[in-house]
């Protein structure tokens, strides 16, 4: 697999492993990405330009209930980031029963899709695991921003080869 550059177009989260979903806008194709194939390795013959990238129920709230991930026609590659098991990996949907969040939500970038929370300051507050929190500890807190990551649809990623990303963060 080649590297790309890619815009964040979706995202999942299995406990500290991270994976974002990447996709590139052309003039041409708009969000599709052209060399997309089919099981069959062919080319559908529905695939057109889309000036925009979705996927099933992105449109309905709870976000972690009902929208499917993004459809694999606007997928140009994968990154998948390992981070500390001391860290905390906060999603809006993080420490509530339903979010108030759709996926179209995080296509406004007005909340991250992911906020990663790192030493001594994830240490600090290893108990507080609500998306809630932290979006307002962010907003209103003086805090080292070393020590916080936010991620929001449409940031730009390399893609990489899952044995290739962020094996640094990982401690032995």
């Amino acid at each position: 697999m080649k590297n790309i550059i890619g815009k964040i177009i979706d995202f999942e989260v299995k406990g500290n492993a991270v994976r974002f979903y990447l996709g590139n806008k052309t003039d041409e194709w708009g969000w599709t990405n052209k060399n997309y194939k089919d099981r069959n390795g062919n080319t559908p013959d529905w695939l057109k330009p889309s000036d925009t990238y979705y996927g099933d129920d992105w449109e309905d709230c709870p976000y972690e209930c009902n929208a499917g991930t993004v459809y694999d026609e606007f997928i140009y590659g994968t990154r998948t980031y390992y981070y500390d098991m001391n860290w905390l990996i906060i999603e809006p949907c993080s420490g509530e029963i339903n979010s108030p969040y759709c996926k179209n939500d995080f296509k406004s970038r007005n909340i991250p899709c992911v906020i990663v929370i790192k030493g001594e300051l994830a240490d600090r507050y290893s108990y507080k695991d609500k998306f809630s929190f932290w979006w307002d500890f962010i907003k209103n807190s003086d805090y080292d921003k070393q020590e916080v990551e936010c991620f929001y649809f449409e940031d730009y990623l390399m893609s990489g080869e899952t044995l290739e990303t962020e094996i640094s963060s990982i401690t032995i």
